[in-house]
């Protein structure tokens, strides 16, 4: 049986290197980092999750079908903690993941990467760019062994998202290097925008 897929998106950082908030800064297609981030996953027929603490997130998806904006109960605690609100110990779904701040990332790359975690949908799949892992874009199976490793991370205080990676079955996904830029402050976003 085929897991139903979601996915969620992380929009809920201070965006403090940056200095402004990286979901609403403008993307060269016109609409916001965050619209064009939920529009990206809308297209392949995502149900979408925005997690966030930021109020002008959920005005700015107002409206928005297939979309819903959930606020974080707590202060900005990093991602992993923030998927903890959606990781359910369900065997029949799963979660794509993908942080706000990845602005290249093309359909194509998104469908290739669908495609290839549809052969194996009981195995994380973690996208991987050059020789470095990009934890936050990755497709993630729920389950009880996912989430008790989850609480496990959280738990133990640290909850690094490659602290939970130690504890969970998963494999990679090779992506384009230009479809991973992640975007932390002025400078990347500069050669971003080149």
């Amino acid at each position: 049986m085929a897991r139903s897929l979601r996915a969620v998106v992380f929009a809920g950082g201070a965006s403090e290197r940056m200095g402004t908030d990286k979901a609403l800064l403008r993307h060269p297609n016109g609409d916001s980092w965050l619209v064009t981030t939920v529009n990206l996953l809308r297209s392949v027929d995502l149900e979408v999750w925005v997690l966030s603490g930021h109020g002008s997130h959920r005005k700015c998806l107002a409206g928005q079908p297939g979309v819903t904006v959930q606020a974080e109960p707590w202060a900005p605690a990093g991602p992993l903690q923030a998927f903890g609100c959606v990781l359910s110990e369900r065997e029949d779904e799963a979660w794509l993941t993908l942080p706000v701040d990845m602005p290249g990332l093309r359909r194509s790359t998104l469908l290739s990467l669908l495609q290839h975690w549809r052969r194996a949908e009981g195995l994380a799949l973690v996208a991987e760019g050059g020789d470095r892992l990009q934890p936050l874009f990755g497709v993630y199976p729920c389950g009880a062994n996912n989430r008790t490793a989850l609480d496990q991370e959280l738990a133990e205080g640290r909850g690094r998202w490659f602290g939970w990676l130690e504890r969970i079955d998963y494999t990679t996904f090779l992506c384009p290097d230009q479809d991973l830029i992640n975007a932390n402050g002025p400078d990347d976003l500069a050669a971003l925008m080149r």
